[in-house]
């Protein structure tokens, strides 16, 4: 199969930067966070400047993370191999490249994937990505490669005249009886200077071809438009017009088939398509298809280059072979600077191929868009590659006409050989587009570029590569050729061409003359004659092999991956080691950080339940082919001894990173260990400069501990009810009698997900309990049916063998629903150690409470470790589960410049999506930062839980963006939808309903996540109202603020900053079960805060009532909630304020608390 993509329109323009900026941007003033989920069905979470903050993996998993082109990649260690026997598309760990399609949860909640064939394969949703994968490991000896459907972007009456159509148009070739094909966001059908141009239409996006962007209708009309002053390239060619781009992108799957529509039912012989996807080598499934349908076709594609500058190399599918690639130049002539360069990414071939204007383009603007770059009722004013492609587009069909038996390749080569005033191959292929020229001139060459690509080192041979060059005219012609650049020669200095017939001549490449680029132009020149071809070749600089040998504790060699990082550029890629624990790769010359985790396994070798593991760092200076020799059993132990015998180690989680300056990514392997796991750590060769070693330790007693005969470590299952208190069971294998008893259970990898089903089948057979030996599941959605803890195979093996013999067990199972004391430590080090203890060391006392929401249910507890503001690059999966209500002692490692964000999730299952009847409230608390021996208390899930805007000060966690503002014309919003007290919720929030923006009431849009929405608003001053609506009624978990609904009313004008809505904040005197006393008045205090950053203002007038029947009828309060309901009933609360600026806010909680007797 083969993921989707999405494309990305060439346009560049003051407020259009993408289709997507139809939508609003998202507006960042303050911290704030994206996650994304990988098809792993990991998390990762990145800042607002996208560098890694960490992730919410699957239980035990460790990660590599990357940067390449200065991408950022995050790697689950078990998709690796996957990633070596190229069996799977490498974008789906390109958090880079997910969060430029749109991808992040907060947008999506599905992972698009494309099959074997480019089309669409369906969507795996993000909630069971965990289990799916799971799955795909299991078929992994599949021959096809599974695909990411990724997304493009959306990349005249000056400019026509400047690329010589006047000129064509005199000589009576107008494009006259050619159909382009013009693939974007549609047209609009009613514009005058589209009417009799469009044939033919097809819609790939389900909205219709009117063009709501646009973009689509502003390249029409560049290729062919009939409009007087703003006449298109080609104005007599006929439009085949397919809508493959929404608003905020378009999807590769309708790209691709929109391609095969143009070119095969719509017989286009020229395709325009001003979109792009991230840079590419041409190999990707866009680019394929180009080369494909060119070959099958005859259509030549005309590809906007992209509007990456200097950052980005040209993008997909621009970076096919047989396309056309446009960059963007300015009116003057120069190459606009956010026009992307070449050469190739990978094999370093010439791209783009010429150069067009694109800047400041004056077109047709369809009805009711772009207002900000609107001309006037019926044009607008663009720029990008977008606006240049058509250009050369129109161009094409002009040739076309003129040479109807041409092939794609033909008119490619002869365009690109009649462009002018080239200045860098790789900057602007060869030149500006002169279609003129190419109308008129005779003499051509068979290709427009001769690249000779990655020249790999050592180099000991000539390269040669013929170029033909064919003369349509009647007398012979003579031409001086020239090629001035180094390492390059020519077989002769003059090549005759006999009329109607072709003469060769060979360009010679000698790599052994100099090392690197060469990028230059072979002219070929006669009176009157032109022919331009651009040259290219990287010679690559010398390169040695690094060979990795490893040996695991075992004695055994261990096919781990190796994370090398170049110490020079910081680039840094995985090696992975075969089986036989060796690996190499040639690499230039530098120092080189080498990275590790390796493992050691039990006979099931669960990859997330090791023996033990070993962390690896050195470095190994590549100035000759080099060896490593790793041998895990030199490693020196790293332990942690907390000093307290309550407690034992139920989370280690390490970073070993090295950080990539100046930039914000870095480069590191990291991952949790689980219960007894062993850890070691092995250094070898020089030491590396900035290394970095985290470790995050949380140690508390255990929610259950086996006694008797055998003892070792359990683990226990979010989704399984407690043990509670002390049982004595028979232990049994199943198939036998298991009434009362313990049951083991030994399932295979990929069979984990059956334990639900096995655990409903030893319930209905009196069965009390499930010992689960080996592999775990990874998505917990459902609740078994029976209590079920685990063990690894290596822990549980004598177990498993006295049973098989048939000998009695009898063991006992001790549960603490919650742990009366916890410690979260951490300690940063420069460098790996080995050898070494870590002791619980200076810590600060916390007494905690947890508030129940309303019915008694587990909690998961979490800590994210901070060093002097900097988050730690750390999994965020080290949860702890407990029941609350609870009070108990937590210690937390103080001073040093070291401090902690905190989060709380009420029901929260790993994998459940927002409907899932387990899921509840996730809060986030702010960062605090200790004191050695510092004693304080904190309460978690404080009614009431409401809507929150704004960040309450004390520095919350930076994934907690939560702010309503306006960033000229756009306004979005991120809504804490269910706060409790002073924490908000965090990157994962709980409930489903709506957020809709209205302006002077006129509907704006609604956004079906009541936490989430960006709408582009009109220019000036209007009164807005933002409406949520939100329940997780339901969730048994929680049987408070059931249903929130609040509308917010304020001003605004253009402006930038946080919006002024006012909050309602409630002060309830409520126990730890959230719950006040039936029959007796309640004291209550409200307060109406504006968001952080909104200024303020007097509050005016405020009201507020109270409500025993669920909202049924209402009774007016104050400073007193009057007594009313029965002891198990509710209170629901509706308050209403405004302030001196005419701010308003108006909410109902049902629901708010519980009456108790």
């Amino acid at each position: 199969m083969r993921p989707a993509r999405h494309l990305v329109i060439a346009a560049l323009a003051a407020g259009l930067v993408t289709p997507a900026a139809q939508a609003a941007p998202a507006v960042q003033h303050g911290a704030s966070t994206r996650t994304v989920t990988l098809i792993s069905g990991d998390k990762v979470v990145v800042d607002d400047k996208g560098a890694f903050v960490g992730t919410e993996g699957r239980p035990g998993t460790s990660f590599v993370r990357y940067v390449e082109n200065d991408h950022q990649f995050v790697v689950p260690e078990d998709a690796l191999p996957l990633l070596a026997k190229d069996r799977l598309d490498k974008r789906f760990f390109d958090v880079t490249a997910l969060l430029d399609f749109g991808y992040e949860d907060a947008k999506i909640d599905h992972i698009p994937v494309l099959n074997s064939g480019f089309r669409a394969a369906g969507n795996t949703a993000k909630k069971d990505a965990a289990q799916q994968w799971g799955r795909l490991l299991q078929a992994s000896i599949q021959s096809e490669k599974m695909w990411l459907d990724g997304r493009a972007r959306l990349t005249l009456n000056e400019s026509v005249p400047m690329v010589g159509a006047p000129q064509a148009w005199q000589n009576g070739l107008d494009g006259k009886g050619v159909t382009v094909a013009v693939l974007d966001t549609g047209y609009d059908q009613g514009h005058p200077e589209l009417q009799g141009v469009v044939s033919t239409s097809k819609d790939f996006t389900g909205l219709g071809i009117q063009d709501t962007n646009g973009h689509g209708t502003h390249v029409a009309s560049t290729v062919a438009g009939r409009g007087g002053t703003y006449t298109g390239v080609a104005k007599g060619a006929t439009l085949a017009v397919g809508k493959v781009c929404e608003e905020f992108g378009c999807q590769e799957s309708a790209v691709i088939a929109g391609m095969e529509w143009a070119a095969r039912e719509a017989k286009a012989k020229v395709v325009s398509m001003s979109l792009g996807g991230d840079q590419s080598d041409g190999t990707d499934p866009l680019s394929q298809a180009v080369n494909r349908l060119t070959e099958e076709t005859g259509a030549l594609f005309v590809i906007a280059a992209g509007n990456s500058g200097v950052y980005r190399r040209v993008s997909s599918p621009a970076a096919a072979d047989s396309a056309l690639a446009v960059a963007n130049v300015t009116k003057q002539g120069p190459l606009n600077d956010s026009s992307s360069r070449g050469p190739r990414i990978g094999d370093h071939a010439v791209k783009p191929d010429i150069a067009a204007p694109g800047t400041d383009i004056v077109a047709a603007r369809a009805k009711d868009t772009l207002p900000g770059q609107a001309v006037d009722e019926f044009h607008a004013r663009l720029t990008g590659t977008s606006m240049a492609t058509p250009h050369v587009a129109g161009a094409a069909a002009i040739l076309a006409q003129r040479n109807p038996s041409w092939t794609a390749g033909e008119l490619k080569a002869h365009l690109m050989g009649t462009a002018k005033d080239g200045t860098k191959p790789d900057e602007v292929g060869t030149g500006l587009l002169d279609v003129a020229k190419a109308a008129t001139q005779q003499v051509r060459a068979d290709a427009g570029s001769l690249s000779y690509g990655l020249l790999e080192w050592p180099h000991t041979e000539v390269r040669n590569k013929t170029i033909t060059y064919r003369n349509d005219g009647d007398q012979p012609v003579t031409l001086k050729v020239s090629l001035p650049l180094n390492d390059f020669s020519l077989s002769a200095d003059t090549v005759t061409v006999p009329a109607h017939g072709t003469a060769p001549l060979t360009v010679i490449l000698d790599p052994r003359k100099g090392l690197g680029q060469f990028y230059g132009y072979l002219t070929a020149e006669a009176p009157g004659v032109k022919i331009t071809t651009a040259v290219g070749a990287y010679v690559q600089e010398e390169r040695h092999r690094l060979t990795v040998r490893a040996t695991g504790r075992d004695g055994k060699p261990v096919g781990e991956y190796m994370l090398l990082v170049n110490q020079t550029t910081g680039e840094s890629s995985p090696l992975l080691l075969d089986a036989t624990g060796v690996g190499s790769v040639k690499l230039p010359v530098a120092d080189y950080a080498v990275l590790s985790r390796v493992k050691e396994y039990d006979e099931a070798r669960h990859w997330y339940a090791p023996v033990s593991a070993t962390d690896v760092v050195g470095k190994v200076s590549l100035a000759q082919d080099a060896e490593v020799v790793l041998d895990t059993r030199q490693a020196k132990p790293i332990k942690v001894d907390v000093g307290d015998s309550r407690v034992a180690q139920l989370h280690r989680e390490t970073d070993l990173s090295v950080p990539r300056i100046p930039s914000k990514n870095t480069s590191g392997v990291s991952g949790p260990l689980y219960g007894a796991t062993d850890v070691y750590g092995l250094r070898f060769g020089d030491p590396v400069a900035n290394v970095t070693y985290e470790t995050l330790l949380k140690a508390a007693q255990p929610r259950v501990s086996i006694d008797g005969r055998f003892r070792f470590p359990l683990g226990t299952y979010g989704s399984s009810g407690p043990v509670s208190g002390r049982h004595e069971y028979p232990v049994v294998l199943p198939g036998g009698d298991v009434k009362g008893a313990l049951v083991v259970l030994q399932l295979k990898d990929g069979a984990e997900w059956e334990i639900f089903d096995h655990a409903q089948r030893l319930k209905d057979a009196g069965a009390a309990a499930v010992l689960q030996v080996g592999p775990i599941p990874f998505a917990m959605n459902e609740q078994t049916a029976l209590p079920v803890v685990w063990a690894t195979q290596h822990h549980a093996a004598g177990l498993v063998r006295e049973l098989s013999e048939g000998k009695p067990v009898r063991l006992t199972l001790t549960g603490a629903e919650t742990s009366p004391v916890s410690y979260n430590l951490f300690y940063p080090e420069k460098g790996l150690p080995a050898g070494k203890t870590y002791t619980r060391g200076p810590v600060a006392e916390v007494s905690s409470t947890y508030r129940s929401s309303g019915a008694d249910a587990l909690v998961s507890q979490r800590v994210h470790p901070v060093v002097e503001g900097q988050p730690a690059k750390m999994i965020l999966l080290l949860d702890e589960w407990l029941l609350a209500p609870a009070s108990r002692t937590e210690f937390y490692t103080a001073g040093n410049g070291i401090g902690f964000y905190r989060e709380v999730g009420i029901g929260r299952m790993f994998g459940a999506d927002a409907r899932d009847p387990h899921v509840g409230n996730w809060s986030d608390q702010r960062y605090l930062k200790f004191r050695p021996g510092q004693k304080t208390s904190v309460v978690w899930n404080e009614g009431v839980s409401a809507p929150r805007v704004g960040i309450p000060p004390g520095g919350y966690a930076p994934w907690s963006r939560n702010e309503v503002a306006r960033a000229g014309d756009a306004i979005s919003a991120s809504v804490s939808v269910f706060s409790a007290g002073n924490a908000l919720e965090g990157w994962v929030r709980s409930g489903w309903g709506t957020l809709a923006l209205s302006r002077d009431g006129q509907p704006l849009g609604t956004s079906p996540r009541p936490s989430y929405g960006e709408w582009r608003v009109p220019p000036g001053q209007g009164r807005y109202e933002l409406a949520l609506s939100a329940e997780r009624a339901g969730a048994p978990q929680v049987a408070l603020s059931t249903r929130v609904d609040t509308k917010w009313g304020f001003t605004s004008a253009t402006s930038t900053g946080a919006l002024p809505l006012l909050q309602v904040a409630y002060d309830i005197p409520l126990d730890i079960r959230n719950s006040a006393r039936a029959g007796a008045p309640v004291p209550v205090k409200f307060t109406f805060p504006r968001q952080s950053g909104a200024g303020h203002a007097t509050v005016r007038d405020w009201k507020a009532w109270a409500s025993y029947d669920d909202g049924a009828t209402w009774v007016p309060v104050r400073s007193i909630i009057p007594p009313g309901g029965k002891a198990g009933g509710f209170v629901s609360l509706k308050v209403t304020a405004s302030d001196t600026d005419g701010n308003t806010v108006d909410q109902t909680v049902l629901r708010a608390y519980r009456l108790r007797a």
